[in-house]
Formats: structure tokens, C-alpha cells, sequence
């Protein structure tokens, strides 16, 4: 802009300030005066006004931005050119921008996420449309409190919003947009999408949680970065779970194939990244300088499974064949003689048994009846035993009891009686 029109009259609205300016446009504090109404009022750029090709594409997008309505988009009030200038009239907003929050240092991660999930609904709807926002980036997201108890956020500057299109350059040059949170296909002129827009909310996450955006240096060192340089790591920055650097590598990857879907899938991915992290009120602690220990690998678990040996040690030699048992062995308390087990198996040993019993018993009787001349209660004579010299006629007699005994009871002696001649 060649002048500032601060104290000016532009149409009906006057202009009290200067909000903050860009390379295309400067942002002021205006008031409607037909209304009362305090407006924040974009001012193109003198050189960009002159381009035919912006001015019809300027009022195409401005038609549709006119269109949305939802929480989280900064409603636009109005436009129009006065006096060769083109101006896009919008709500002010009383708060500050993600920039400016940013400036300072990391964002803790629980408002992180609790800002962005908002943008990721404005720009999904936006998207919905058939409309993509090309410039997302911390000064274009608007955060207040008060409106409500918690923060609100309202993404601005629509000015460059347009349906599936290429070239993405004026004819006099300019970029359109910021190439420090460009995808590689807007910088390339290539056709873009939803997931454009997706690209450059990865890089708002990454300046979030670190404080500063992926790529940094000069614009042709930046832009190189976006085209062809590797993601850099967010726990390179700030100690964070590491699971968040590979949700940012996919969001920012080279080709939108390899991107998430939508906005709100991106943010839901670093959500669940975070883990426990993801509810800390706390900014990040910085990682300390110099190169960082080498992270153990999570240890794997194994299911245990039979003869399973470690696969960097050698085969162990088999182990020696248990001896071979005739019988399994018998479980506690079982018996082969249970009914379970078999119910004919205690047969034949129980009659042969029956047999030898009955043998025993009439051999018994037998031989009891040869020697037993006849039952009598009374002891039993033994035959007579000479005692002395012979022919002295001096015999000695024995009496013995029965042979049957009581049990328990023991024999008594036997008397001998002996005879003299006189």
C-alpha cells in the first residue's frame, strides 16, 4: 500500500486504525457509519486492484465467503471498490490472532487442540462447499473470550478462496497466499483442494506446539522446504510424545494422496497421538540442545508357544525322551478297581479266589476227620510212653487239652507224672 488511510473516508465507512498488513492487503478498525457498527475493513493492494484477472476472481470469491455461515468464519458484512480501491467489509473480532499467541513460545497442547479443532470444523464446511481457503495460517485465525466462557476462534481472510483452480499466481507474479504454510501443489500452480487447506493446518500444529513453523529463511529456502525436504520432527523441538511427528509427517506429506482426509481427521490423529499429553495445560518444555540419547524400542510381548526359541540364539540340541512307561500313572484317589473304570475287571480274580477258598476249606475238613476218632468233651488220652529201665513197669501218661484254643489264649504246660518201682 502506497499510503495509510487512517482518518479517511472510504465509501461509508470510516477508517479509525490500523489493524496489521500484508503483503496484498492491509487490515484496518473501521466504523460503518450508516450502522454505528464497528467493522474490521480489508483493503487490497493498489497494484492487485489493477489486475483484471484478481478483480474478477476477487468478486467471485467474495460472493461465496458472503454465502457461509457458520460459528467458527468470520461473517463478511460487505464489499466493494470505492475510488479504484477494492474492500472486503467483516466482523471485528476483539481478541488477537494464533500469531500473536504463538510469539511467545509453544501453546500448551489441551489449547492447542481445543483451538484448532474449531478451525478444522470451519474449514471442512468451507470445503463442503467446493471452496478452499489457500492462505491458513496463525494471523488469519482470530481468538476471543469474550464471547463466551471459553475461547472462540474465527478463521478470516477469505480473499483467496477459490473452487478447485490453478494458477495461483498474479500476472504480475504474487503469490497468492504465504509460502511459509503453502502445500507443494499451491506453490507449484497446480489444482488444489480440501486437503490443500489440510497441508497448511499441519503446519499451524507444528507452530502451535513448537513456536515456529516447519520450514524457516529466507521465501526461496522455505519453499524448497514445502517441495522437497523432509518433515522435521516436533520432539526435535519440544518434549512431546513422538507419536505426533508422524501425524504431521502425514499431514504435510508431498502429494495430497498421502494426507489425511479432512481437517477434522487430522486433528483427531494428533488428539490421539498426544495421548495423556493431549489434556496438558502446560507449553512443552524445550528439548535441550545438542543431539538427542537414542530412544529404546518399546519392548514386544510374545505369546509363549511350545519348543518357541529366541531367533538370535542358536538351535538347542533336542531334549532326552522321557523313559517309556508301561501305564500312564493313576491320578490321586483313583483305583482299578473302580466301577468307572471297568465294571466286569474284578470278575475272574474274585472266583478264583471263591475256588481256592472252598479247595482250602474241604482239605481242611478232610484231614481233620481222619485224625478226629470221634468228638468227646473231655481231654483226650495220648498213648502211654515207657519211662526208666526197662521192663521196670513204670509208664508215664501225658493229658493235654483240646487242640482248639480261645484267641489270645496261650497252651499250658503239660504234667508228666513218673512212677518208681518200690
Amino acid at each position: 500500500m502506497s499510503e495509510d488511510l487512517t482518518g479517511r473516508r472510504l465509501g461509508h465507512y470510516r477508517i479509525d486504525g490500523v489493524l496489521g498488513k500484508g503483503g496484498m492487503s492491509v487490515m484496518y478498525r473501521a466504523t460503518d457509519v450508516r450502522l454505528g457498527r464497528k467493522v474490521a475493513l480489508k483493503v487490497i493492494a493498489e497494484h492487485l486492484t489493477a489486475d483484471p484477472e484478481f478483480r474478477e476472481r476477487f468478486v467471485d470469491e467474495a460472493r461465496n465467503t458472503s454465502a457461509i455461515d457458520h460459528a467458527n468464519v468470520v461473517p463478511l458484512y460487505d464489499f466493494g471498490e470505492v475510488d479504484g480501491l477494492l474492500y472486503i467489509a467483516m466482523r471485528l473480532v476483539d481478541g488477537s490472532d494464533m500469531a500473536s499467541l504463538i510469539s511467545d513460545g509453544p501453546l500448551s497442547p489441551q489449547r492447542t487442540l481445543a483451538l484448532l479443532a474449531q478451525v478444522a470444523e470451519a474449514l471442512d464446511n468451507l470445503h463442503d462447499r467446493g471452496l478452499v481457503h489457500l492462505d491458513v495460517k496463525p494471523a488469519n485465525v482470530l481468538v476471543t473470550a469474550r464471547e463466551s466462557t471459553q475461547e472462540h476462534v474465527y478463521v478470516a481472510d477469505f480473499g483467496l478462496t477459490r473452487r478447485g483452480a490453478t494458477g495461483h499466481r498474479t500476472r504480475g507474479g504474487d503469490f497468492l497466499g504465504s509460502p511459509t504454510y503453502a502445500a507443494p501443489e499451491h506453490l507449484r500452480g497446480e489444482p488444489v483442494d480440501g486437503r490443500t487447506d489440510a497441508y497448511s493446518l499441519a503446519c499451524v500444529i507444528f507452530a502451535c506446539l513448537t513456536g515456529r513453523p516447519p520450514f524457516t529463511g529466507q521465501v526461496p529456502e522455505v519453499i524448497q522446504g514445502h517441495l522437497h525436504r523432509d518433515v522435521p520432527a516436533v520432539t526435535d523441538q519440544v518434549v512431546l510424545p513422538p507419536g505426533i511427528d508422524e501425524v504431521i509427517r502425514r499431514g504435510m506429506a508431498k502429494t495430497p494422496g498421502g494426507r489425511y482426509g479432512n481437517c477434522r481427521e487430522l486433528v483427531a490423529a494428533a488428539r490421539h497421538a498426544l495421548g495423556a499429553a493431549a489434556q496438558s495445560t502446560v507449553p512443552p518444555g524445550r528439548r535441550p540442545a545438542g543431539p538427542r540419547p537414542p530412544q529404546p524400542p518399546p519392548p514386544v510381548r510374545h505369546q509363549p508357544q511350545a519348543h518357541q526359541q529366541p531367533p538370535h540364539q542358536p538351535p538347542r540340541p533336542p531334549a532326552p525322551a522321557d523313559p517309556v512307561r508301561l501305564r500312564p500313572p493313576a491320578a490321586i484317589g483313583a483305583s482299578a478297581f473302580r466301577e468307572e473304570k471297568s465294571g466286569t475287571r474284578w470278575v475272574a480274580p474274585a472266583v478264583v479266589g471263591a475256588v481256592a477258598i472252598a479247595i482250602i476249606v474241604a482239605v481242611v475238613l478232610i484231614l481233620t476227620s481222619q485224625s478226629d476218632p470221634g468228638p468227646g468233651p473231655g481231654p483226650t488220652t495220648n498213648p502211654s510212653i515207657p519211662v526208666g529201665p526197662q521192663g521196670s513197669g513204670v509208664t508215664a501218661t501225658t493229658t493235654a487239652p483240646r487242640p482248639t484254643l480261645p484267641t489270645g489264649a496261650t497252651l499250658p504246660s503239660i504234667p508228666i507224672v513218673t512212677t518208681t518201682a518200690g
